[in-house]
């Protein structure tokens, strides 16, 4: 009797795979709701909340960030920018990451056949350098670079400037990735997860949430949804010291709030220190926020979520199954003043259908 062939595949074939049976699982968080939200979906059977996981730590590289690593550096070899053009070797791949994105290029780049290096700073776990080595990348600290290439970087110790800096100095020895400028990491959230979250939720969904680092998620997703129905709301949960919040408001609401928003941020990290979530919030707008030159023009509005209450919510997730990281903790829904439990209390007149975005770091 002849054996039938079975084909199994690749860690990249995983990786926002054109293969529906492939994609990252919803997952239903309902029953985490707050509770009126719950009696509210009792006495309400045909306009019931819900919430729904997107579960991107079953990506190989355990978080959405594989989807622009393939993404990025696929377009990258097509174009011919990870070969320089007069030696003919391939260049090493340079990246300044917070974390995932460079556990996701080290995983990526490595399968590729690329050698990576990532630059992260002192705020990176220990679980995400062990990650990131593991997955075959050499890993440096920011804060030591300057000692490594003091001709170069004087005293810069800023992992995306060090980046640049570094890539400028030897351009025929690095491929600087620049993900936080770099448009292919918002069309791989919009050619993938985007199209997912539709698909999966037959175009129910009525609400994103997700918070932003380099703003390719929920620029990216935030588009695609949109394009397909306008009405979609965007949320961007941002950390209560991070600028984005103040800096949307600008748009939103106008100078004066963004200028009070602003200058909360500013006290709070004089009297605190800055953001103790990971891979979440920034200080500036990113290439990818300002697009069109639009202040996150794909974002409805965005809720800024105190450090700690992110880190109780990871807790919480915990308890409803799922191990994620503090940026998923900022979606959190267990109480009212985490993003769903705000999108719930103002939706009460409809049907809804809220996304958010869990990571495993």
């Amino acid at each position: 009797m002849a054996s039938s062939s079975i084909s199994f595949p690749t860690p990249l074939d995983l990786i926002s795979s054109d293969d529906s049976s492939l994609w990252t699982k919803l997952v239903n968080l309902t029953p985490q709701l707050p509770k009126d939200v719950l009696e509210y979906n009792a006495n309400n059977p045909t306009k019931t909340v819900t919430l729904l996981g997107k579960c991107e730590f079953s990506n190989p590289g355990m978080s959405h960030k594989d989807r622009i690593a393939k993404t990025m550096l696929q377009r990258a070899e097509a174009r011919g920018d990870l070969i320089d053009t007069n030696s003919g070797e391939k260049k090493t791949i340079l990246a300044a990451s917070s974390g995932n994105t460079g556990c996701s290029l080290a995983l990526v780049g490595t399968l590729m056949g690329y050698n990576v290096i990532v630059i992260t700073n002192a705020k990176c776990s220990m679980e995400k350098r062990t990650h990131i080595r593991s997955n075959g990348a050499t890993l440096w600290l920011a804060e030591d670079l300057p000692a490594k290439f003091p001709d170069i970087l004087g005293t810069v110790t800023d992992y995306m400037k060090q980046e640049n800096l570094l890539h400028a100095a030897n351009p025929e020895l690095y491929y600087s990735v620049d993900q936080y400028n770099n448009l292919d990491n918002k069309d791989a959230h919009c050619d993938s997860t985007g199209k997912e979250i539709y698909e999966q939720t037959n175009g129910a969904v009525s609400h994103f949430v997700m918070s932003s680092s380099t703003g390719g998620t929920i620029q990216g997703v935030g588009k695609y949804l949109k394009d397909k129905n306008s009405n979609v709301t965007v949320v961007l949960s941002d950390p209560e010291k991070s600028r984005l919040h103040g800096l949307l408001l600008n748009r939103i609401e106008g100078e004066t709030q963004s200028k009070q928003m602003l200058a909360d941020v500013a006290d709070k990290i004089k009297a605190t220190g800055g953001i103790k979530v990971e891979g979440a919030g920034k200080e500036a707008l990113t290439g990818i926020m300002s697009t069109n030159s639009i202040t996150l023009e794909h974002v409805d509005y965005s809720i800024s979520i105190n450090d700690f209450d992110a880190f109780d919510e990871c807790r919480s997730i915990a308890s409803a199954g799922l191990l994620v990281g503090g940026s998923a903790g900022l979606h959190g829904f267990d109480n009212d003043i985490t993003i769903p439990g705000v999108c719930a209390a103002n939706i009460l007149m409809k049907k809804s259908c809220i996304i958010m975005a869990l990571q495993q770091y």
